[in-house]
């Protein structure tokens, strides 16, 4: 392992190829199950391509293509104001899907960064049945998931804030990747929280100028500014929003298809950007987060596997062996309860970590759409 540390250009050259295979990744290659409706979604400079949509009630397939456009790379299904389904990093040339089980009425087809990003999603139909009693026993499942780790999320993030609210920079910095850890699990389902979720996760380039808070705020201050000054305000924040969060995980509505959405676009993530370094730019501690989004993936998915038919048995092996070695290529940068820096990673080991990461992502990517026709009976 080389101890220099790579520039962000050179670590994107080293995994771009890697990256962008997982952008391009999703269930769209396969059949959808029988009873799904499919439909077809270009991003276009102008939006959503058809910018109004119908489908009956029950699972859905979106299957999302980049027709040219550089700007719009992403398609969401939205109720309000609630992200129901996305597929996100659709660059040029590429493709991916997502499936949802969907009720009648009407909800919001987004291509954010589109001229006219909204159209109409028109539900027709009765109002879906029931979900499944299998269905409902995953959500469950992953429910009481959510909630254990919101629940440690906040025991964890307490001494850390108290930490900074004391002006110790030594003893923040080292609480400050274990406080993170239960909400990197839970970010399959991250959407289902609203703006929440910006408020305690986001990156200096996501928040308006004034306006950024969170972690990665507290993040900048310990490591960039050596510094705890102006951090208390932060950290009382932080704290009433982990709250928010522990009391919403509760009664949030889910899916199982969203769940295995959310799984599956999570480790996208991870590969399409978070390999980049980008989310501990501060503190380089990227590899904490890798690890806790990995578990969050796994939780879910095994959430979901029951829906899985007979004859993905095979599919679910694959899924199980593949999580397993992106756990082994994890290991060799463990030391003691964390891990190295990121910037003691050189190009060989982020090549090596980026194509564990794609080959599970492209398995988890079939997952979605038999869940969602599971799901609707």
């Amino acid at each position: 392992m080389n101890s220099r540390a790579l520039t962000l250009p050179a670590l994107l050259a080293a995994v771009g190829l890697f990256a962008l295979s997982a952008s391009g990744c999703g269930s769209s290659s396969d059949a959808a199950p029988a009873g799904a409706k499919t439909v077809s979604v270009k991003l276009t400079d102008a939006g959503c391509e058809p910018h109004d949509l119908t489908v009956p009630a029950g699972p859905v397939e979106f299957e999302v293509e980049n027709a040219g456009s550089a700007g719009v790379t992403e398609a969401e299904v939205l109720d309000g104001e609630k992200i129901l389904g996305e597929k996100e990093d659709v660059t040029e040339g590429l493709s991916g899907s997502f499936s949802l089980t969907l009720d009648a009425g009407r909800y919001t087809m987004r291509c954010n960064g589109g001229e006219d990003e909204d159209g109409t999603l028109t539900v027709t139909g009765a109002t879906r049945a029931t979900s499944t009693p299998a269905a409902e026993k995953a959500v469950g499942a992953y429910r009481r998931y959510l909630e254990r780790n919101a629940a440690e999320l906040l025991a964890r993030t307490r001494p850390f804030l108290a930490a900074v609210a004391a002006a110790d920079v030594a003893r923040a910095k080292t609480l400050y990747a274990t406080a993170r850890t239960p909400y990197e699990r839970i970010e399959p389902v991250a959407e289902s929280f609203g703006d929440l979720d910006a408020l305690i996760d986001a990156r200096e380039n996501e928040a308006p100028k004034g306006e950024w808070g969170g972690f990665h705020r507290i993040e900048k201050a310990l490591w960039a500014e050596g510094t705890t000054r102006g951090m208390v305000p932060v950290a009382h924040r932080l704290l009433n929003d982990g709250e928010e969060l522990a009391s919403k995980v509760r009664t949030v509505d889910l899916q199982a298809a969203q769940i295995a959405n959310g799984a599956n676009e999570l480790l996208g993530e991870v590969s399409a950007s978070k390999i980049t370094g980008e989310e501990e730019r501060y503190s380089h501690t990227d590899l904490a987060d890798f690890e806790a989004n990995v578990e969050g993936a796994q939780a879910a998915f095994k959430a979901v596997a029951p829906l899985l038919g007979a004859s993905d048995a095979g599919l679910t092996k694959g899924i199980e062996a593949d999580f397993e070695a992106v756990y082994a290529e994890l290991k060799p940068y463990r030391r003691g309860a964390g891990f190295v820096p990121y910037t003691a990673l050189d190009q060989a080991d982020t090549r090596r970590l980026a194509q564990s990461i794609d080959a599970l992502a492209e398995k988890l990517s079939q997952v979605p759409a038999p869940v969602a026709a599971a799901e609707g009976g």
